[in-house]
Parts: C-alpha cells; structure tokens; sequence
C-alpha cells in the first residue's frame, strides 16, 4: 500500500504538467478558432460596406453640392446684408421700406447658415461612418 501512495505522489505532479500543457494546447488551438472568426466577421462587414459605400457616397456628393452651391447663395446674401445704399433717403416710407428689406435679408441670411450647419452635420456624420468603416 505505501508502494502506491508512493507512486502516487510522484505521479501527481507529471500528470498536472501534462493536464496544463494539454489545457494550453487546447486554449491556443480555440483562440485560432476565435481568431478565424473575427476574420470572417470583418470580410462579412467588408461586403456590407462595399454594398453600401456606394449610396454613402453618392449622399456624400449630393451634400458637397448641396453645400457649394449654398456657399454661393450665403455669399450673395452676405453681400446684399452689407451692402449700404447712399441715396435711401427721401421720404419716410422709403427708410422704412428699405429697413424692412434689410431685416428680410438678414432673417434669408440666418436661414441659408442654419441650412449650411446642418448639411455639415450630415457630411460629418458620413465622414465619420467612412472612418469607421474602414478602420480595421
């Protein structure tokens, strides 16, 4: 009997060594696995973003157009805001008339800059959907 607690108690730590070695030989082979599906899951990514880059895209462009061609009317506005005519004068009715333009102009102007922000919100928002889309 005390020749197998011996034989046991030598056997004890070589079957632990072998034990830890065939768990890590398991855990590496599983972290391949793992490691073979996070590729998968990123080409299967890579597609839904190629099929969809194209309509992203084209909203892209539609917005950079958009955008200049607002630019434009933002300039055209400015200039009519700041431009002063010499010869108002006159009669009362006239100042009147052309402060109110002047009002109506500024009121066109603030519109055409909250239209421009919120179109470089959305070009911020695709901008930043193409970085994340292409990170890897």
């Amino acid at each position: 009997m005390e020749c197998w607690i011996q034989w046991a108690t030598l056997a004890s730590p070589i079957i632990s060594v072998v034990a830890i070695v065939v768990a890590l030989c398991v855990a590496r082979s599983s972290s391949k696995d793992a490691q073979k599906q996070i590729i998968a899951i990123y080409n299967l990514l890579d597609v839904f973003v190629a099929a969809n880059n194209l309509d992203i895209v084209e909203a892209q462009r539609k917005y950079q157009r958009q955008l200049a061609e607002l630019d434009r009317q933002i300039e055209d506005a400015k200039f009519k805001v700041e431009t002063v005519y010499p010869f108002v004068g006159g009669a009362k009715i006239h100042q009147i008339a052309a402060a109110q333009e002047k009002m109506e102009q500024m009121e066109h102007l603030d519109q055409l800059l909250a239209k421009r922000k919120a179109l470089m919100v959305n070009l911020a928002l695709i901008d930043d959907y193409i970085k994340k889309a292409t990170r890897k």
